[in-house]
Order: C-alpha cells, then sequence, then structure tokens
C-alpha cells in the first residue's frame, strides 16, 4: 500500500486558522441572513459510482462538490472559512487530498477530493452531511463522484499545502465511445502516465470515469496559463476527431490545497504514483 501525499506542518494549519477567525463570524452571520431568503431545491448527487462500475472497494474515487456561494458572502469571506476547516479536513478518515474551489462559472464553493475508496467518501457525504449543508448554507450541494483508476502527482514527493494557491483546478468528461470496456481505459490511462507527467504545470491529475458514461480526468494546474495552454483549440479538434463528441471541461480556482494529516490514509496499492523527490 502507497502512503498518500506527504503531510502539512501543523503550525500551517494553526497559522492558517488564525489568518481566518476574524473572518469567520462575519460568514457565518452572512451565511445565517442568506438562508432565510434562499430558496432550498432538491439534493443533487451525480455520477454515484455504483457496484457494477467499481469492481473492487480498492478503486480511488474523487468527488467534486459545488454549493451555491450567497450573493452576500465576498469570495475573500468564504476563502477564510475553507481556512478555518482545514485541520478538520486533514484529519479526515480516507481523505488523502483536498483542493478547495470556486467554479468559474457561477462561482459555486467547495472543492475535489481525492479518497482512498468509494466507502470513506460516501461515510462522509451521507443524509447528515447534505441536511448540515442545507441548513447552514441555505442551499443544496451537489456532489459528482468519480473512479479513479489512475492518479499522478507531478510535484517531487507530492503537491504541499498551500493556503493561498493560485492553482486551476479543471474537469473533463468525454463520452465513452461504444465497446470500449473499463480495461481498455485502464490500459489507455497507463499508457498515457508518461505524457502526462511531461505536461508544463501540471500538479496533478487523477484519470477518471463515472457511472454516467464518461471518461476523463480531474487536473490539477500550477496556474490559469498553464491549464489554457493544455486546453487549447488544437486539443479540443484533437478530441472531436478522435471520438467524434466534444469535451466538456469545468474550470475551478483553487485558493486552497491540503494533503492528509493521516499517517493511515494509505491509498490501493498503485492509485498514486508520486514524483520522487
Amino acid at each position: 500500500m502507497q502512503k498518500s501525499s506527504p503531510l502539512i506542518p501543523r503550525r500551517a494549519v494553526n497559522a492558517a486558522m488564525v489568518k481566518a477567525r476574524f473572518a469567520t463570524t462575519a460568514l457565518a452571520v452572512t451565511l445565517a441572513v442568506a438562508s432565510v431568503a434562499t430558496h432550498t431545491v432538491a439534493q443533487t448527487i451525480s455520477n454515484a459510482p455504483s457496484d457494477n462500475l467499481s469492481q473492487s472497494a480498492e478503486v480511488a474515487v474523487v468527488t467534486v462538490i459545488k454549493v451555491p456561494t450567497p450573493w452576500c458572502a465576498p469570495r475573500a469571506l468564504v476563502t477564510g472559512k475553507m481556512r478555518y476547516t482545514m485541520p478538520e479536513y486533514a484529519a479526515l478518515p480516507g481523505l488523502a487530498f483536498k483542493a478547495f474551489s470556486f467554479a468559474r462559472v457561477r462561482g459555486d464553493f467547495g472543492g475535489s477530493y481525492f479518497w482512498r475508496d468509494k466507502a470513506a467518501a460516501q461515510a462522509w457525504f451521507s443524509p447528515t452531511w447534505f441536511e448540515r449543508v442545507r441548513k447552514k448554507r441555505g442551499a443544496d450541494a451537489q456532489v459528482r463522484f468519480f473512479d479513479a483508476l489512475v492518479s499522478i502527482d507531478n510535484r517531487p514527493g507530492g503537491t504541499p499545502a498551500d493556503c493561498s494557491s493560485e492553482a486551476v483546478g479543471t474537469v473533463v468528461e468525454i463520452a465513452i465511445p461504444a465497446g470500449i470496456s473499463r480495461q481498455r481505459l485502464v490500459t489507455e490511462f497507463a499508457a498515457a502516465v508518461p505524457t502526462y507527467k511531461k505536461i508544463p504545470g501540471l500538479l496533478r491529475k487523477h484519470f477518471t470515469v463515472s457511472n454516467e458514461g464518461t471518461f476523463g480526468g480531474v487536473y490539477l494546474w500550477k496556474d490559469d496559463a498553464s491549464a489554457k495552454a493544455w486546453f487549447s483549440d488544437a486539443w479540443q479538434a484533437r478530441v472531436k476527431r478522435t471520438y467524434g463528441v466534444d469535451a466538456k471541461i469545468e474550470w475551478f480556482d483553487t485558493p486552497i490545497l491540503l494533503p492528509t494529516l493521516r499517517a493511515d490514509n494509505v491509498l490501493p496499492s498503485g492509485a498514486m504514483l508520486v514524483a520522487k523527490p
């Protein structure tokens, strides 16, 4: 079994808590006021992995979360609240890495989570979790599950914690062509690893499949320029030419990167390929 990303020093977490403490009270008041006026929609869970897709409990999972941000809650306040919750997420059982995020299209806040298996992810995103989000935020969360069949981290020793990151996340989904099996996808993912290890500015990539019949990846980039250089018009044209469909790309600003603090958060063997220091 391979250990997850290197541990973040506790001093860094404590410093982040101090920075965020002053913003937390104001944010709580803002969100409480907003929750009264915000219409609550039905709970959304997309792409939840099922047994017919996940052949084994030993498959790592990525979840992508989006929660509508109240119009009266500035991003700086929400980011402060994120920093305040870092110790909780750093100690969460089964969570190897979290990138706190804001979706660029609507500004929804949330993050991409990398779990050791489906059971750990589902234990966290329980009905109680959804109800807590609904009460605190005045809106329901959207949670999407992806099986991470192969994952890479290009930073030597693993991507470290960063409380003021300029990294960018992208989620890519492409319809799986007819007749392509899961095992074929695993083979193709593994063959592509050397290419993705050399892409400038790519920190991490999870090669993913969903229960909605898509494959693709959850990427973490050093900065916006690196991501845009890869997802060029030529890239889009190559996808369309190869698979006959367009790729769907979602963009996220990720102000906080957080590897686990738990030494027992181990991943399935071979689930994460980390560059050597």
